[in-house]
This record gives C-alpha cells, structure tokens and sequence, in this order.
C-alpha cells in the first residue's frame, strides 16, 4: 500500500489532520475564547464605571474626601448587590483612596506606575489577573478578576478615578469547560476520520491489487490482438492493393465520364445559348405532346414563362383560339413538316400580328418520333410588304394605264384618216400637249420604279452636284398646278432675289413635285396649301403644308414606306404609296432630314432640311 505515492500522502494528509485538528483546538481556539471574555468583561467594566462617574456626578470636578456626594452610600446600593462586583475604589486627583467598598483601604494612596502614567493622564487601564496571581496593587487574588481603572478630567486635568474589581471565575470555568469538550470532540473526529481514512486506504490497496491483476490480464490480451492485428494488416494490406488498383481503374473511368459529362454540359450550354439567340419562337414537346422547352423568344410570344408551361400539355400553353385550332389541325396530319400562319392579338387589338409556323417530328438519333418541334417567326411585317405589293401591282396598273388609254386614245383620232381632217392647229396642239403631260406622268412613274428597284438592289441614288435657283425650280414646279388648280390657295414664303444652293436639280424637282402633288392630291376639298423656304447659314429649310384629310400618328409613322398608302379603300385617292418614300431616300442621298406632322382631318405638314454645299469629296 506504502508503494503507491497517491494512498502514502493521504494517510500522511490524514495524520496530519488528526494532530493539529486537536492542537488547534488547543492552542487556538481556547485561548481566542478566553481572549473575548476578557474583552467583552473589560468593556462591560469600564462601561459600569463610567455610568458610575455619571450617575456620581463626578465629571469636571478635582476630587478630594470633602467633596463627595453626601447620598454616595446610596447610589453604590445596587453596585453592593452585584454579586460579580467585588471591589468599588474611588480615587483622588492625588491618587488616595477616597472610598473603598473595603473600608480598611481608605486613605491610601496608589503610588503605582501604572496609575501615573497611564491612569493620570486620562487613559483606561484594565488588566485581567487569575486565581492566585498577583493584582496591579500586589495583593494575591483568590479568583479570576478583571480590574479595570476609568479616569475622568476636569478641565483637562486629572480629575479622579473609579477603580472596578469583576468576578469572572464563573466565565473562565464555562470557557476552560467548553474548550476541553471542543477539544474532545475534535480528538474523536480526528479519530473517527483516521479510521475512516485507514478503511478507505484498506479498500484502496485491495482494489490495486485487484488493478494490478487485471492490467497484467490486459496486457496479455493486448499482445494477443497486436498479433491478431499484424495478422490481418497484412492482409488488409494485400486488400488494399487490390482495392488501389480498382479505385486507379475507377479514377480513369470516372475522369473519362467527367469530360463527357463536361462535354454534355458545353453541348446543352451551347444548345441552350443558341436556342436563346435564335431570334424565333422555338417550342419543342415530347411524344405526348407535354412542353419540353421554349425559348425567351417564344416566351415573350405566347406570354408564358418555361416555369410556367415545362411538363403542360401543348394546348394549356395560349388562350388564342386561332394558334390552338390551327396547331390542333396540323398535329393530327401526319405530314413530316408542315408550315402555316396565324394570327395572335397584339398591342393593338385592331392590328393582330401575324406569325409563321413550321411543325417538324422531334427525332433525337433513333427512327422513331419522340415529340414535335414548332418553329415560329413573326412575318406580320412580310404579309404587310406582300400586301402593299399586291395593292401597288393593281395601283401601278391602274396609274400605268390611265395616261396610256389617254394617250392611245387621242393618238387614234389624230392619226385616223376619218377625224384627222375634222381638228384644226389649236384642237390637234391641245390634243398633242395632253399625250405630252400623260408621257411626262408615265415617265415619271417609270423613273419611280426605276429609283426604288435601285434601292433595293442596295445601290445608293445617284447625285449630281450642281449649283442652281432654288426660287426658279420653285416657281417651275408650281406653274403647272397654279394655272390647272381652281380649287387650291396656294401661299409662297420665299427669301427675295435668287437663292443658289448646291444639290441635284433633277432629284429637287423629283422632291418638290412629289410633296406638292402630295398637298394638292390629299386636299381633295381644295384650300390652302403653303409652301416656305427658309434660309440659314449653313442649311435650309422647306415647308410644305396642307389643309386636307391628315393623317393619324400611327400612319405619319409609317407614310415613308414603301407601297404604304394612308387610305387604300376603292374610294381612296389614287397613288403608288411611292413619293415619300422617294423623298426620304432623296433627302437621304442629301444628308439632310425629313420630318412630318399630321393631325387627321386637320392637314399635313412636311419639313425638309437639306445642307447648302455638298459634303467633302462630293462636289
């Protein structure tokens, strides 16, 4: 037991404890009680004395043996009956003893140092003396006392002293009496916990031995498993081989399905980046006709997100009535690829867009069909073009054939040999200058023709610089229509004198004759027409104005172009739809600017701002 440190400190520990447990008690202990029956009884007699010296009216008087207070034996009666007081002195200035309650002592005086220096100059002396040990004045006590000395002053000079002599014989027996129990208890405590130490040491060394055995057990276990355990390391080691080289093969294979799937996912990223730039509707379905995907552009078309249409049946995806009956229709053909319009209201409910689509089999490597693919495009613009085209054929023919029946026309009856002879000089000169303005009106057209086929070739118009009167070709296109129009009030605003610009003349003319024509052909109720120039420093301006039918802003927005003409009703004003959009691509070849205002049924005005000099390298 004695070999293992930890139980040799604690029974070390334990004795110790069991030693100084007791002698604390002993010399600790004990003594502090007896300390605080000397304080506590010291201050008790000091506070009798000086209730004494209170009750004696003693204070602030020089005592002698004539001054004492004649009731003194009185007011000491209930001091007499105190059994632990056991001896009252009342001392002088000089230190003599004025009363004593041992009447023998009377007339002494106290020469002691103690009563000098400590007692005469205003400062409590006590002192605790035992039985049979000697008191302050040297007389031998038969019990334990405490005899305690109060002085008290007279102007700041000794004035006297009570002198109090207390019984504490009774209070050290009870203090001696219960310091030797504490004692006792502390001894059996001490003895009890050593015992108990002892036991619990017993027990301790007996589980060692136990320990002992059981690590010795233990250790031959560990020996037999680190056996066991080199045993099947090595095997696990021959595993581990195995298992690295399958992990190695599955690296490789697993590296190799990495790059396929990357591939994968740059393949569908691209497919996907493609189908988002495709600027049509695209819209693929599987074999039950469920939405697979869209793109953003079909998105925006139908107004429905993929989120919102992935896994629905194809008909769930619009509520127009035409885009479903029409697709209905195709899907059940069993055609490979058909192609057919519809229409889907717009932002204008009057103006529905129209929009191409093309059904194709979705057949992803195999022979089989596994969903439909819907291309859709929107050709409103298109179907619009083929119609103004259609419209123009019939106008051209129309435009085309009216100056050519008029021409054949009075041709036939100056060249019949029956009514040849009938006209004379004036009638055949009026019939000759009317085949002449209907050729210039077929010329005309034709050079139209001619000038929008070369535009849409992509060749640019072609333009002569030359330096002219802008004033003269004025006053030379409006001739024509200021001696033929009864109906029109025709206002000028021109700069006087000349006014030389550099430009095309012919392609002015062409310019000013179509917006004059203009203003005159859609004033059919007649009224002012205004036409103004304004000269500018590096630029002018012409205004051309109208008080005839007007158009709305949607028209004004599109009356540059081609084919477009603003009323194309039977009853409508004839034209080609060509002449503004003549003058826009004049204007264009110009570098200048075209702009337009128009209130329906209010009148038009059209401003053309063209540079004065040509641009650099084009004079």
């Amino acid at each position: 037991m004695f070999r293992v440190n930890l139980l040799r400190n604690l029974l070390i520990l334990s004795l110790c404890i069991t030693v100084l447990m007791p002698g604390y008690i002993f010399f600790v202990v004990h003594p502090a009680y007896r300390q605080l029956l000397t304080e506590e009884t010291e201050t008790e007699a000091v506070r009798y004395a000086s209730y004494m010296v209170r009750t004696l009216n003693l204070e602030n008087r020089f005592l002698t043996p004539d001054n004492l207070p004649a009731e003194l034996d009185i007011m000491l009666e209930p001091a007499r009956n105190d059994t632990h007081l056991v001896k009252l002195r009342i001392f002088s200035s000089r230190g003599e003893i004025i009363f004593s309650t041992l009447q023998e002592e009377v007339g002494d005086i106290n020469r002691q140092d103690y009563f000098r220096e400590i007692v005469a100059r205003g400062k409590v002396y006590s002192k605790v003396v035992q039985k049979d040990q000697v008191t302050a004045d040297g007389d031998i006590t038969l019990r334990d006392v405490v005899e305690t000395y109060v002085p008290f002053m007279a102007d700041g000079m000794f004035g006297g002293a009570v002198e109090v002599y207390y019984d504490i014989t009774e209070s050290v027996r009870k203090v001696r009496a219960l310091s030797w129990k504490t004692f006792v208890s502390a001894l059996v405590m001490a003895a009890v916990f050593m015992a108990a130490i002892l036991l619990a040491l017993r027990r301790a060394a007996v589980s060692l031995k136990l320990r002992d055995k059981a690590e010795a057990s233990l250790l031959e276990a560990n020996n037999e498993l680190e056996r066991r355990v080199a045993a099947r390391t090595e095997e696990l080691s021959l595993a581990n081989e195995q298992l690295s080289e399958q992990i190695a093969e599955r690296t490789v294979a697993q590296k190799a399905l990495g790059e396929a799937l990357k591939e994968i996912r740059a393949d569908r990223e691209k497919l996907a980046g493609i189908l988002s730039s495709v600027p049509d509707g695209v819209l693929v379905t599987d074999s039950q006709l469920n939405v697979l995907h869209i793109n953003p552009a079909a998105e925006e078309l139908l107004g429905r997100t993929l989120s919102e249409v992935e896994g629905q049946p194809l008909r769930r995806i619009s509520e127009e009535v035409d885009f479903l009956r029409k697709v209905s229709q195709r899907l059940n053909v069993s055609a490979v690829d058909q192609t057919f319009d519809f229409e889907l209201s717009g932002e204008d409910p009057k103006t529905p867009r129209v929009y191409q689509a093309r059904i194709s089999q979705y057949v992803p490597g195999t022979t089989e069909s596994q969903g439909v693919v819907l291309l859709i495009c929107d050709v409103t613009r298109e179907r619009e073009v083929e119609r103004m085209k259609s419209a123009f054929l019939g106008m051209a023919a129309h435009e085309l054939n009216t100056p050519l029946t008029t021409i054949i026309g009075y041709s036939e009856l100056l060249t019949t040999a029956e009514t040849a002879g009938k006209f004379d000089a004036d009638q055949q000169r009026e019939c000759l200058m009317l085949i002449h303005d209907k050729a210039l009106a077929l010329g005309r057209l034709v050079d139209d023709l001619l000038d929008i086929s070369r535009i849409e070739s992509g060749r640019p118009l072609s333009i002569d610089y030359r330096d002219f009167d802008l004033l003269s070709l004025i006053h030379e296109i409006l001739s024509p229509y200021l001696a033929a129009s009864g109906r029109h009030r025709f206002e000028l605003h021109l700069p006087e004198g000349e006014m030389t610009v550099s430009a095309d003349r012919g392609r002015l003319a062409q310019l000013l004759g179509h917006l004059v024509g203009n203003a005159v052909k859609y004033s059919p109720g007649g009224g002012r027409i205004g036409l103004t120039v304004i000269k500018r420093e590096r630029d002018f301006e012409i205004h051309v104005e109208d008080e005839g039918i007007g158009m709305t802003e949607e028209q004004a927005a599109h009356v540059f172009d081609r084919f477009y003409r603003v009323d194309s009703t039977n009853t409508a004003v004839q034209g080609a739809g060509l002449g503004l959009s003549i003058v826009r691509h004049v204007v264009d070849a110009h570098h200048g600017d075209v702009q337009v205002e128009s209130r329906l049924g209010q009148g038009t005005v059209i401003r053309v701002i063209l540079p004065l000099l040509p641009p650099t390298g084009n004079a």
